[in-house]
């Protein structure tokens, strides 16, 4: 099993968290067994799968979606199970929240908990990379091809940044005790042209996207320090108590705060195994 995060080149720092490649390879040749669990986070993202067919279950719809090679994932509220093959390989772009809708000129509250073929919205050249990435072996080979893609997206003639951009990336660090008045001052708007602005960026409303940064925060708080009783947890990660944390934890991920981790741990475990 192969995991790692790679910064992004300086011009797309402002776009975009990261780069990550995942691949997995079953010595049996067959599917793991048990899914990754997927719920929420503040990023959006760029997928591609260059090897075997990845089906998804999306909580939202209910149903199963087989991804085609490379897909746009917007604003999400929902909870998707990804079902790996047997080789299974994803490059993935994480972009900061607001930094799909500035680098790539996409409509993001028309992907609100939906994924999109990057075709659609991209055109062919897309499809270009995800054939050079199909040929390659060098992760680092890989990621080089996608960003060398971005690069030449983000020499285009690209709207001035407002301050309301350069805020963006901060919350994902936490911001769901700031009031809303509080960050619209911060960015010289009222609180209403604060919110029209944030969804025309986000996808969704600052409240809403807070819940799910503080959601997101307390399961990786969980993954890093698995001694840390679940109480501890919701306190560091600003919750007002565990019940008000396991109401987010069914919201987003259907499950209880235990159950979530322990659908992770067993994907996790029969991966390895395989």
């Amino acid at each position: 099993m192969f995991f790692r995060l790679y910064p992004p080149a300086a011009p797309l720092r402002s776009f975009m968290q990261h780069y990550l490649v995942a691949h997995t390879r079953t010595a049996n040749g067959r599917p793991i067994p048990a899914p990754k669990p997927q719920p929420p986070t503040p990023q959006q993202f760029l997928f591609f799968y260059p090897r075997d067919e990845v089906r998804n279950f999306h909580y939202g719809q209910a149903r199963e979606i087989r991804s085609p090679r490379s897909i746009l994932v917007g604003p999400q509220v929902s909870r998707v199970d990804l079902n790996f093959a047997a080789d299974h390989l994803v490059v993935c772009v994480a972009f900061w929240p607001g930094g799909l809708h500035r680098l790539l000129g996409v409509p993001v509250k028309e992907l609100f908990d939906f994924a999109l073929e990057s075709r659609a919205v991209l055109g062919p050249a897309v499809d270009e990379v995800a054939d050079r990435l199909a040929e390659i072996t060098d992760y680092r080979v890989m990621v080089a091809v996608v960003e060398s893609y971005l690069l030449r997206l983000a020499r285009r003639a690209l709207p001035p940044a407002r301050p309301i951009d350069a805020l963006l990336p901060q919350l994902v660090g936490g911001w769901a005790t700031q009031p809303i008045e509080q960050l619209a001052h911060e960015v010289c708007l009222s609180p209403r042209q604060f919110e029209r602005s944030f969804i025309e960026r986000v996808g969704m409303g600052p409240k809403l996207h807070a819940r799910i940064v503080r959601f997101d925060q307390a399961f990786r708080l969980k993954e890093r320090q698995p001694d840390l009783d679940w109480l501890s947890v919701a306190v560091q990660t600003g919750y007002y108590d565990y019940r008000h944390l396991v109401r987010d934890f069914k919201t987003f991920a259907g499950v209880t705060p235990p159950q979530l981790l322990a659908a992770d741990a067993t994907h996790t475990r029969l991966a390895v195994a395989s």
